[in-house]
């Protein structure tokens, strides 16, 4: 019977499920679980500059690519990763965490080896740690079924759409275990109740048929679960107004002819709340409906109404239909509707924006930024939002067709975007390299986000890669000042000047200097982003955006201000302005 070492078969399995690129820190017990890395064709190394890191990094990756690993030591490492891990548990990406651990021996005889707690220590109290922050963990104690447990964990991955773990004592790593499971594909695609997926299909096309004016909502749990495909021809097939949420943005074509609009409650734009109301039947696909993702809650939908395809189940009248996965329960969706009997739905045309009272502002503003770049943006383009004004302000932009926007509105853990954004050059790199046309990484982080884990712009430069990150620097915490303590010492940075990041993570002098770019005006940054070397980057380019600390979307603003007339009362005496959008009601034709 052929054998292979327990470590390289876990990487070759690794590198059939589409993964190209291992992220991670080296420690003293997973150096000869590296080893095995080289000897996988075309499966690389890249190393992080620490493991926190290397989780958002692996998070980014896994949400181009399909899934993302990292590598991380005993203790120190997994514990250091772990916030990481948290953020793609909430988010429900597709993350693998292997584990070097101590021998099974250290293990047993609860040996003070370094990395662990107290005098008899449990080595595995770092494993249960993380317990929470998982959907299944692989725990190798022997290399009999070792194999079968690499392959349970990693379907479990994909069938639930969460973090794993493996963990791999040392002294396990170079056993030989049988090689024939590698010989068969993964069976990666979840067993649905073929019966319950038609049930519940055939009750909500029913409920459509019967509905006058139904509309479609699509959130993001759809990408996170691998039905993107599936969920854009339901929206040329049904015909039918559709909208989406701050996490669900580029799903969807927003110039497809059926897109309305972003709908999250009062922090709608202009007619969109409206317009959706007077739908009476919603088919909400992937709903994930978090404060910072429905408007602070305000996106309700009457349980009347709603039709909902959720990961793994459907429910329609009160009555849910279990073992029903989405893209299994769209695919049949697909199959048995029939156009025909679908209402005549017309569409809502929105008012135009209203003209805001800085639009003849120079200096860049809030109201100004995010519509500017729309024009920047191109299709294929992966467009990131840090968590802060970012993440409010991008739901602005308008994007052209396959866009894939990433941002961590949910767990929202700042500093997450920038290993992210290296995590999907890597991606793109690895989706290029199997003839998919690749677009641009577009980072947009806030200068107190970017302080966190701006060591990774070093790895950028390394592995030269081409993000255009820009950085907009309005001196500190602007999300947490309009929150509370406005002009607090607690919301302020470090200042720093960005024009010396680039040499000082050892990017050559003169090359340092041309890939830089300052903008204070509207006019300045007009002219940065016109430059062939910003539109079309061949090497990493940041590009600075000063703007007015206690300038904030309006997004934001109106969120904050679902709090109380306590909160908007401190927020207007602080000097914020609190965007007050009338009530506007969208015309239909």
């Amino acid at each position: 019977m052929a054998t292979v070492p327990l470590g390289l078969y876990l990487w070759k399995r690794l590198k059939q499920i589409g993964i190209d690129h291992i992220f991670g820190v080296p420690g003293d017990f997973n150096l000869n679980l590296l080893d095995y890395i080289y000897d996988v064709p075309d499966l690389k190394w890249v190393g992080n500059t620490n493991e926190l890191n290397a989780a958002y990094a692996a998070d980014g990756y896994a949400r181009v690519a399909g899934a993302g690993c990292l590598v991380t030591t005993h203790g120190v490492g997994e514990l250091s990763a772990i916030n990481g891990i948290a953020g793609a548990m909430t988010e429900q990406v597709k993350v693998i965490h292997v584990v070097g651990q101590t021998t099974r021996m250290m293990q047993q005889k609860h040996l003070m080896i370094h990395h662990s707690i107290g005098f008899n220590p449990d080595h595995q109290v770092f494993n249960k740690a993380s317990k929470g922050f998982r959907v299944a963990a692989a725990e190798l104690q022997s290399e009999e079924g070792a194999a079968e447990e690499i392959d349970r964990a990693l379907r479990e991955m994909f069938l639930k759409s969460g973090p794993v773990y493996i963990f791999v004592p040392i002294d396990l790593v170079d056993k030989p275990i049988p090689a024939a499971a590698l010989e068969k594909p993964l069976n990666l695609e979840p067993e649905p109740d073929t019966k319950a997926v038609e049930e519940a299909v055939r009750a909500a096309l029913d409920a459509l048929y019967t509905s006058k004016q139904p509309a479609v909502f699509v959130d993001c749990l759809v990408q996170r679960h691998q039905a993107v495909v599936e969920v854009r021809k339901l929206v040329d097939t049904l015909s039918t107004p559709t909208y989406t949420s701050n996490m669900g943005k580029g799903i969807i074509d927003e110039t497809h002819p059926h897109y309305v609009g972003l709908y999250n409650g009062v922090c709608s734009g202009p007619g969109v709340q409206e317009a959706f109301e007077q739908a009476d039947r919603v088919l909400m696909i992937g709903n994930l409906p978090s404060d910072t993702n429905s408007g602070g809650f305000t996106r309700r939908i009457a349980s009347d109404k709603a039709l909902s395809i959720d990961t793994h189940s459907v429910t329609v009248g009160g009555k849910t239909y279990d073992n029903a996965p989405i893209k299994a329960v769209l695919r049949k969706m697909l199959d048995l509707v029939a156009t025909d009997k679908l209402p005549k739905t017309l569409m809502p045309k929105l008012p135009e924006r209203p003209l805001e009272d800085d639009a003849d502002s120079k200096m860049i503003t809030q109201s100004w930024v995010w519509h500017r770049f729309a024009k920047f943006m191109q299709p294929g383009d992966v467009v990131l939002g840090e968590t802060g004004t970012a993440a409010f302000g991008l739901p602005d932009t308008t994007f052209p067709a396959e866009i894939i926007w990433i941002t961590q509105t949910y767990y929202g853990s700042i500093g997450h975007a920038t290993p992210a954004a290296f995590g999907v050059e890597m991606a793109l790199n690895s989706l290029a390299s199997r003839g998919t046309a690749r677009g641009r990484t577009i980072l947009c982080t806030g200068d107190g986000s970017l302080m966190l884990t701006v060591q990774e712009v070093g790895n950028m430069i390394k592995h030269g890669v081409a993000p255009i990150i820009f950085i907009i620097n309005n001196a500190g915490y602007t999300i947490e000042r309009i929150i509370h303590g406005a002009r607090q010492s607690y919301n302020d940075i470090v200042p720093f000047d960005y024009s010396h990041m680039l040499q000082f993570f050892n990017m050559p002098e003169a090359e340092a200097k041309k890939n830089f770019h300052r903008a204070h005006t509207k006019a300045e940054l007009e002219e940065i982003l016109s430059k062939d070397s910003v539109k079309q980057p061949q090497a990493l380019q940041i590009v600075e955006v000063m703007m007015d600390m206690m300038d904030v979307p309006w997004r934001l603003a109106t969120q904050i201000a679902t709090r109380g007339p306590a909160a908007v009362k401190e927020m207007q005496e602080a000097g914020f302005k609190v965007r007050q959008l009338n009530k506007q009601e969208a015309f239909w034709g």
